[in-house]
């Protein structure tokens, strides 16, 4: 049964996820690889991309010293939030989806609950800017799509029951998540 959903387009084609499977520029993986059968399939992975929109309130040392005449700024933060795993990333710039329909085997959604995936991001906002700002933040999401990215799954051999199988998850968008926190 085929469903329509929000994604990020497929930017990788098959043969370069094929050689990155097969250990192009990786030693471990090229390792993982060696003789066997590598069987790609495409999946798609729920995420949450949610805006916040913090309030930096000053400290009370600040308003000790200042009183309140300091006042209290505002920000907004886009989050993206890997809702199989529960993992937040920050996002610089706006992002775009494509609807498309694809097969109901192909997704893999959450088995997270809405709000421990606002906690999730708004964890992360707060971590980020409290380390820059020193002040006393306040945040509440603004909005939360739920959008699905591309995955090509590197399936290692033959899928036997009862037998461990290797796998390889490779972003088919071309974008790349870097954790610095």
């Amino acid at each position: 049964m085929n469903v329509k959903i929000k994604a990020l387009p497929i930017k990788m084609s098959q043969e370069e996820a094929y050689k990155i499977a097969s250990g192009h520029k990786n030693p471990v993986v090229k390792a993982m690889a060696k003789g066997k059968k590598i069987n790609l399939r495409i999946m798609y992975l729920e995420n949450r991309y949610n805006i916040y929109e913090m309030t930096y309130h000053n400290s009370p040392l600040v308003k000790l010293f200042k009183g309140d005449s300091a006042e209290e700024t505002k920000q907004k933060i886009r989050i993206v939030v890997e809702a199989t795993t529960c993992s937040p990333s920050y996002t610089s710039d706006p992002i775009s989806f494509e609807e498309i329909e694809v097969d109901e085997d192909s997704i893999q959604a959450t088995y997270y609950t809405d709000q421990r995936l606002e906690d999730a991001g708004a964890f992360l906002a707060k971590r980020m800017t409290r380390r820059r700002i020193g002040r006393q933040i306040s945040i509440e999401l603004l909005s939360s799509e739920v959008f699905y990215r591309p995955y090509y799954i590197a399936i290692y051999g033959e899928m036997i029951e009862g037998t461990k199988a290797r796998y390889l998850p490779i972003a088919a968008d071309g974008n790349e998540v870097n954790t610095t926190i």
